[in-house]
């Protein structure tokens, strides 16, 4: 796991979302992916990435205070496409072992699986009332 941002001197064509706090957002948002990639005749990443922001997506939701919003960032470069999901809670993500019964869990191990690098960026966030909470950045990198 890589916990930086590569230093890029190309600048990506980037999509910027804020999505609601609601899970009407999560196949929404995943749609909304797919015609983004399809529009920029990217569609080659439309499966793994719509998989692995679902999965970043899907924690960010479990983490969302109320009335606040989820922001994410698609970023296509030349050569790679790297999607971004913050969410507000600084607790790191770790892969756990999980039964065969689990009905959840598994998500970090097909992030580590699919993608070609994903990492973790500390961020502090305004909670709209004057306080700060910390969270993080959570990003994948698929290449070509």
């Amino acid at each position: 796991m890589k916990t930086t941002a590569p230093e890029d001197t190309e600048t990506p064509d980037m999509k910027e979302w804020r999505w609601a706090r609601s899970k009407a957002c999560a196949p929404l948002s995943r749609k909304i992916l797919r015609k983004w990639l399809a529009g920029r005749d990217a569609s080659q990443y439309e499966e793994d990435a719509s998989l692995l922001f679902m999965e970043l997506f899907s924690n960010a939701l479990r983490f969302c205070p109320p009335g606040r919003q989820i922001p994410t960032r698609w970023m296509l470069y030349q050569d790679r496409l790297r999607v971004e999901v913050d969410d507000a809670t600084a607790e790191e993500p770790v892969i756990r072992a999980q039964g065969d019964d689990a009905e959840s869990g598994r998500g970090l191990i097909l992030v580590t699986l699919l993608a070609d690098k994903w990492g973790v960026r500390p961020r502090v966030f305004n909670d709209g009332n004057g306080n700060y909470i910390a969270g993080k950045t959570v990003w994948f990198e698929l290449r070509k």
